[in-house]
């Protein structure tokens, strides 16, 4: 038995979720549950409903790593099981604490300068295309001898799987993350439609977790051309139709990678904080702060530049997009489970 123990909620979003329905797929696994804190009712996640499994009861919450691995313990029993851990709260405390009941303990992770107390250190950012020694010296030394570091975009996690015959045709699609307010995007989505005269079709995503998909409907009902996508099933169907797409620098750097999409990205937050050279690798040319969507004129002309330019940007792509084949067989060479 496999157990995934992730984050997975408002706050944390679903890059921890699509990251191991991800392995899962490429192990070809079966056997396995996914432990969350407390279980959702979202349509998003009824293909996977019978395997997830809450940590917590109504009354309770998540307080430290250490009444967290308590409760984990208990809900392993004597499985002696593979624990597969991708969480932002649970790390060398956690880890050692389960350690000795289980068979293997992995850690999918996005900060290589923690201390973990894992058999394989899974952390797929294109920073280590760099092959920077320091960094490498750092992330050995914070974790155990005999750990194995499965590292860069060879073992990039993302949802790769779409039907073709299902992908939304457009000229741009707006993506904030899985909890991410769309509404970031408003001041430059109303002046692209104003540059465009109306006629170019703009898809909104409104993530899972984003609980305001009334008010953006309300915002932008009267805008012709404008088509507003509250949790789809899968976000490739409407990003393989697109020309260019604005997005959170989250997971969904490899997706538009992988489906060799003209895109531009924002760093939202503290953890998407890649230099332009490490996006440059996937094949992202285009990255902006946060902070940069102060100026929506501005920001509006770039989109409309890079769709004018879509045919030229995605030759240089196809450079740097990623192979599922090769990081599926990367997992099954390199990951023993």
């Amino acid at each position: 038995m496999v157990f995934f123990r992730i984050d997975l909620s408002s706050k944390h979003g679903l890059g921890h979720y699509n990251r191991v329905k991800s392995l899962i797929k490429h192990l070809n696994l079966i056997n396995y549950k996914i432990v969350v804190d407390k279980l959702s009712n979202n349509p998003y996640f009824l293909s996977e409903k019978k395997n997830i499994i809450s940590l917590y009861g109504k009354k309770n919450f998540f307080l430290n790593e250490e009444k967290d691995a308590n409760l984990f313990l208990k809900l392993i029993n004597n499985e002696n099981p593979i624990v597969v851990k991708d969480s932002y709260r649970l790390g060398y405390k956690w880890e050692k604490k389960i350690y000795k009941r289980c068979r293997k303990v992995i850690s999918i992770s996005d900060f290589y300068e923690k201390k973990n107390f894992v058999d394989y250190y899974i952390n797929h950012s294109p920073l280590f295309y760099q092959k920077n020694k320091n960094i490498l010296k750092e992330i050995k030394y914070n974790n155990k001898k005999s750990c194995k570091f499965l590292l860069g975009p060879d073992y990039a996690l993302f949802n790769s799987v779409y039907n073709k015959k299902k992908k939304i045709t457009s000229d741009f699609v707006f993506y904030n993350g899985g909890s991410g307010n769309i509404l970031v995007y408003e001041k430059v989505i109303k002046k692209l439609y104003k540059i465009n005269n109306k006629t170019n079709s703009i898809v909104l995503i409104v993530g899972p977790f984003a609980n305001n998909y009334k008010i953006v409907n309300k915002k932008f009902e009267k805008y012709k051309n404008i088509k507003i996508l509250h949790q789809p099933e899968n976000i490739l169907h409407v990003l393989a139709g697109t020309k260019v797409f604005i997005s959170s620098a989250g997971v969904s750097i490899f997706e538009s990678s992988f489906l060799i999409i003209t895109t531009l990205l924002f760093k939202m937050n503290s953890n998407q904080n890649l230099k332009d050279l490490d996006y440059e690798k996937l094949g992202h040319y285009f990255s902006l702060e946060k902070k940069d969507l102060n100026h929506p004129d501005k920001v509006a002309t770039l989109i409309n530049l890079m769709l004018k330019n879509n045919d030229q940007i995605k030759k240089m792509m196809f450079k740097t997009s990623l192979n599922i084949k090769d990081i599926k067989k990367n997992y099954l060479r390199n990951l023993d489970i």
